[in-house]
């Protein structure tokens, strides 16, 4: 059903250990005992995306590996079914158990563009279609939905958008979503196998529990028709993975979020406004708990992982988010309203190919939150490290972080805020950013249990 690893040749240095028991991710040595070559503090190009391949066929993960953190989870058992097309991992999903992906999956049906704001042939037919004829093709929609909004509009609600085209623009953003959405049942281990990608798509798990994603590059979850928000341009409205609607117990492992395009500038009756087509990378919403996220990499994107979403979504909480790498990401790093956020051994970086500003990495906002953030790297160009909005009060507890620089600017605590109820280790914070480069992201081989 899958391939297994090579012999490990050498196991890597006692820096690595701990990272490597957490997730069962192991990497072969480079042909020495000692500390692998340490990427500069202050050059983050270094590990840019340019070197970005070089270490992933060293990489391994087992099927029955589990989470460190509060996601209690069960890996689906038998032989599994792989999958290799949008159908069927549109028809194994709907059952649920143990899936594997294979090759690279479309989710767009065709209509995912090469450019941001551009179209295809199926995106022209899908509007024409939709929209009963109203707009002939995508650029006509574009035009006419930007050109009746000004800087002021708020169409954000879909039962009472503002401009005159707000109710046809939700039409198609609803009816495109029926086109990307992966619907995630409970009891589903969805493993890529062989450099799997899943592109165009947004991956819903909405209510259910214990569900596991490992191994898989999740790319564009592209939205081609953003609703205008006052005084912020277009916004998208789909997520690469969307954890929702009191989900729980989650496992999110080695995968690889990213965007591949852009976001473009379109005409409004106020001037030149952003066009924006990407929603977030991982966002966990109306009161899901017990999330893992770990061992991923995030990079070029702006509004990454968003954790609670509102003041008057509050109730989620007890997520670990650990030993990943966000690489030139805007915000959200994550953002949080929730109680009992642990955030450990993480790797804020920039490099040359950073296209958004660096607005904050792990902020809070409203409520009550409480976050313990423990040994994270927070490297050259990361300056808003760890802060809060000013409509935001809780606790939070920080040790052991390194900040290349910036700081942080939330005001902390000598006590922890709360229990951690599972067992881990921590790395030495001047040792993530190379420990994550190894072992984060996609592109492992499933090695046997």
């Amino acid at each position: 059903m899958f391939k297994t690893s090579k012999e490990i040749k050498k196991i890597v240095v006692l820096a690595f250990a701990a990272a490597l028991i957490f997730s069962g991710c192991s990497v072969e040595s480079k042909g020495s005992d000692s500390e692998p070559e340490s990427v500069s503090d202050t050059d983050d190009s270094k590990t840019g995306e340019e070197d970005s391949e070089k270490n992933e066929a060293e990489k391994s993960i087992k099927l029955g590996d589990l989470p460190v953190g509060y996601a209690s989870v069960s890996v689906q058992g038998g032989e599994g079914t792989t999958v290799t097309s949008r159908a069927e991992l549109l028809s194994a999903v709907s059952k649920g158990g143990l899936i594997y992906v294979k090759g690279t999956i479309d989710m767009s049906d065709g209509c995912l563009p090469g450019e941001a704001g551009g179209s295809t042939a199926a995106l022209d037919k899908f509007v024409a279609e939709k929209s009963k004829g109203k707009f002939a093709d995508y650029a006509e929609f574009k035009e006419k939905y930007a050109a009746s909004c000004s800087s002021s509009t708020d169409d954000k609600t879909s039962s009472n958008p503002q401009s005159s085209l707000g109710s046809e623009m939700w039409n198609l953003n609803k009816k495109y979503g029926d086109v990307i959405k992966i619907k995630i049942k409970s009891n589903t281990t969805i493993i890529g196998l062989e450099n799997a990608v899943i592109k165009g798509g947004t991956i819903q798990i909405s209510g259910v529990s214990n569900v596991i994603l490992r191994n898989l590059t999740i790319q564009d979850g592209y939205d081609p028709f953003p609703h205008h928000e006052k005084n912020d341009g277009f916004n998208a409205q789909w997520d690469n993975v969307a954890i929702l609607d009191s989900s729980e117990n989650i496992w999110i492992d080695h995968c690889t979020f990213e965007d591949t395009m852009k976001y473009s500038m379109v005409d409004t009756s106020s001037g030149s406004e952003k066009w924006q087509t990407y929603d977030g990378l991982c966002d966990i919403t109306k009161s899901a708990k017990n999330v893992v996220v770990s061992y991923c990499v995030f990079k070029n994107h702006d509004k990454t992982m968003l954790i609670g979403s509102s003041s008057s979504d509050l109730s989620g909480g007890n997520i670990t988010i650990h030993h990943n790498r966000f690489l030139n990401c805007g915000q959200r790093l994550p953002m949080t309203c929730y109680p009992n956020m642990h955030i450990f051994n993480n790797s804020y970086e920039r490099d040359s190919n950073a296209y958004y500003s660096q607005q904050a990495s792990i902020a809070a906002r409203y409520g009550a939150y409480t976050i313990i953030a423990e040994n994270n790297y927070f490297g050259s160009g990361v300056k808003k490290c760890i802060t809060a909005s000013t409509n935001a009060s809780g606790k939070c507890y920080e040790s052991g972080n390194k900040y290349v620089s910036g700081s942080c600017s939330l005001e902390t605590q000598d006590e922890k805020p709360f229990a951690i109820s599972y067992a881990y280790n921590l790395d030495d914070a001047s040792k993530i950013k190379n420990i994550v480069y190894e072992t984060a992201g996609a592109g492992c081989t499933l090695a046997e249990d």
